[in-house]
This record gives C-alpha cells, sequence and structure tokens, in this order.
C-alpha cells in the first residue's frame, strides 16, 4: 500500500512539473485557443522511456487453500512509436516496446500439515506490440492532451521464479527454496491498455508524457512449488499453481518526430 501511495504520488508530481515547464514554454504572442486548421497531419515517429510499477492480480474465486499477499515490481520501459493520422483529432499509435513486468508475493499455504509463510518472486520480462487508438482532447493550445486505448500483444523473453522460507513444527525446521525458470507459463500476453498524455512542441519536436495502465485479459498459473533438502537428496513440494494476471501502471516520456 505505501509502495502504490508514493507512486501516486510521483505521478502527480511529475505531471504537475511537466505541464508547468511547457506553459512556461509557451509563447505569450500565441493564442490559447483550441483552434483546429483543418490539415491533417503527416505520420510520426517516435522513442519513449520510463518506470513501470508491476503486481499481479487474481481473477478467480478459490477456496481457502493459500492466501496471497502481492506487492509491485518497478520495471525498466523503452521503445518506439509509430503515429498514423485518421483525422485531426483520431490517430492510430503502433508501438513495439520493452517492459519488465512480475510481482513479490506473501503465500501462505499448508505444506505437511504445517501452516507456512512462502516469500515469492515472479520476474517476467515481455517484448510488447500494443495498438492503440490515441484520440486529441486538446489541440494547437500550446500544451495538447489526449487518451489513449486499445490492445496489444506479448512476448515473454525473460522469466525467474525464485522462492524462499522455511517450515518448522517448533522441534525441526526445514528451509525450502527455488530458484528456477517459467518456461512452463505461457509465452504470449494479450493486454488491454488504456492511458492519457500531454504533448508540448519545442526546438522542432514533439516533448511527452503518459501515464498508462495494461492488464492482461486471461490468468497465468504462476508456480508455487518449493524445494526441500532430505538428506542429500532434493524433494519437491508440488503445490497447485496460483492463477494471476499481469497488472502495470507505467510512467512514459518521450520525443516524437
Amino acid at each position: 500500500m505505501n509502495t502504490l501511495c508514493r507512486m501516486r504520488n510521483s505521478v502527480t508530481s511529475l505531471l504537475f512539473l511537466w505541464i508547468l515547464a511547457a506553459t512556461a514554454f509557451t509563447s505569450p504572442g500565441r493564442a490559447i485557443q483550441d483552434v483546429d486548421s483543418g490539415e491533417l497531419p503527416s505520420i510520426s515517429v517516435g522513442i519513449k522511456t520510463g518506470i513501470g510499477f508491476s503486481q499481479h492480480q487474481g481473477i478467480e474465486p478459490r477456496e481457502m487453500e493459500y492466501t496471497v499477499g502481492s506487492t509491485m515490481r518497478p520495471g525498466a520501459f523503452a521503445g518506439i512509436s509509430i503515429l498514423l493520422p485518421i483525422t485531426r483529432r483520431l490517430y492510430l499509435q503502433q508501438e513495439v516496446v520493452y517492459i519488465q513486468k512480475g510481482s513479490r508475493q506473501d503465500i501462505g499455504l499448508e505444506i505437511f500439515e504445517i501452516p507456512t509463510i512462502l516469500d515469492v518472486t515472479y520476474d517476467m520480462d515481455y517484448i510488447e506490440i500494443p495498438v492503440l487508438l490515441r484520440y486529441q482532447w486538446m489541440i494547437d493550445r500550446g500544451i495538447d492532451m489526449y487518451s489513449l486505448a486499445g490492445f496489444g500483444f506479448g512476448l515473454k523473453i525473460n522469466d525467474r521464479y525464485r522462492l524462499s522460507g522455511e517450515v518448522s513444527d517448533g522441534v525441526e525446521t526445514i528451509p525450502l527454496k527455488a530458484d528456477n525458470d517459467m518456461s512452463e507459463i505461457d509465452l504470449f500476453d494479450f493486454l488491454f491498455t488504456y492511458g492519457i498524455g500531454f504533448e508540448k512542441y519545442f526546438g522542432g519536436r514533439w516533448l511527452l508524457i503518459e501515464y498508462r495502465f495494461d492488464l492482461s485479459l486471461h490468468a497465468l498459473p504462476l508456480p508455487t512449488y518449493a524445494e526441500v533438502p532430505v538428506g542429500e537428496d532434493i524433494v519437491v513440494v508440488d503445490n497447485e499453481p496460483v492463477p494471476l494476471r499481469n497488472q502495470c501502471h507505467q510512467l512514459v516520456v518521450g520525443i516524437r518526430f
């Protein structure tokens, strides 16, 4: 909860500073009014970078076989985009981005009929291709404002599952651990994305800042198994996977040519 509050405060502060700075660069002689010249803008390309705050969300009701407490994973965002005008206000925006997703989980369940808390890390990195409709709410006003909405396709290029914990009956303590890839999880993800952005024309380029949110359309069966040392052997305690889906808040800055 503290992480989420800090993230919201950071987003609000950065948006305010961007608007303040862009206003300072606005020419005093330029009319601040919504002027539609009727000319169709040209195709443009851009680069973007930023940070994402991702976590996993449960979507299916289940019996209380385990409990899950989730916190966010901060991660990198970087990509390129192309903006195709349909009208003066409506655009098709296609992107190719690299983004780091995942979460940090505290999973409570019973192992050997003993209540146990497991610290679990899920790291998943994707190449995503969102296709978004972009609508310009304000144009030719010094600072332009727009909204985004659409769907995307993701290809998982890297992943890691880590677990640590212990089982103790008060007499003996057994360590639990895992550190493996998640090759059994789907390579592909499908997501819905929406957001809001602001642009400022400066120095012959468009400078932009966006807040975006994306949510997977299907659940991923994330592992919860643990490896237990028994003598010189390792025994795998195979627990039921947790059905969760990706979600990610993103704060992005960029430049459009």
